[in-house]
């Protein structure tokens, strides 16, 4: 369950938005089940994809009203991933792709992720010596989580990688960008995903089942696209439940919109991920 409120202190209307709430169907998982809910109840709302393939329901609040309640219940089945992981991924293989339309986006800098010229040296540094892509992958996911601490409030929705990079600090959003820019730095196509990790009750996490998470999908050749957790320092299981995907945060926001008013707004998530069997 993902429930978001906004209270606004004065009456609005004309509220138009995009919420990226719907779990994807794919390989490694299914969605069973979805329902979106609003308060109002007066909601127009329509279903499309967006240009990743993200199921993005559009819906509308033209009436007056101070409060406004999105909330989405999922029931999602997650499969082991049963690909070789010990297969060789050459990165001879990736020369090209960024003339590919299925890969350009995940090479190319992007409103969170610019490709500076530090963030590109700092790249090839970390993976110096090593030839094979996988563990170019694995070496980039344990230098962010061996120098980045977790430090919730030290940064906000809108920083971008440059800002992490520097004070070296922040949460799954930003430990996410900073891998999406070093990999990219160095030609492996990575894209950005939203969701949830569910976490078991004995675990150490710095994350719990009452949070969204974030982490990154690169592309592995011989492979394919292959999730990963820089949070964590591991790649996902079947305890990720994927949202959406990609170019980075931007692309995937669970809600983005606008109003007509001059109200200031005060927004509350709640989350709960629960094990069904």
């Amino acid at each position: 369950m993902h429930s978001t409120h906004y209270r606004y202190a004065s009456p609005v209307s004309d509220s138009i938005n995009d919420a990226h709430l719907c779990p994807v169907s794919d390989d490694f998982q299914q969605c069973v089940s979805f329902q979106l809910d609003f308060s109002p109840q007066t909601v127009n709302v329509m279903r499309q994809l967006d240009f990743y393939t993200n199921q993005v329901h559009h819906f509308e609040v033209m009436e007056s009203h101070q409060l406004l309640e999105v909330v989405a219940r999922s029931e999602v089945e997650t499969f082991t991933d049963q690909r070789d992981f010990t297969v060789s991924c050459p990165p001879e293989l990736l020369v090209g792709l960024g003339r590919n339309d299925r890969y350009y986006d995940y090479l190319a800098g992007s409103q969170r992720v610019a490709l500076s010229p530090m963030i590109q040296h700092e790249a090839k540094e970390i993976i110096a010596g090593i030839s094979d892509v996988r563990q170019q992958v694995e070496r980039v996911m344990g230098y962010i989580f061996e120098h980045f601490e977790y430090a919730p409030g030290t940064t906000h929705v809108e920083s971008d990688v440059l800002h992490v990079f520097q004070i070296q600090r922040g949460v799954c959003q930003d430990f996410a960008h900073v891998m999406i820019g070093l990999c990219r730095s160095v030609g492996i196509p990575t894209r950005y995903v939203s969701g949830y990790f569910y976490v078991t009750p004995k675990s150490q996490s710095t994350v719990d089942n009452t949070a969204s998470h974030a982490w990154v999908e690169c592309y592995l050749p011989n492979i394919g696209w292959v999730g990963y957790d820089p949070t964590h320092d591991r790649r996902t299981d079947a305890s990720y439940i994927k949202v959406a995907m990609g170019r980075d945060y931007v692309d995937v926001r669970p809600l983005a919109g606008t109003y007509r008013g001059k109200s200031t707004v005060e927004m509350d998530v709640t989350v709960s991920v629960q094990q069904l069997s």
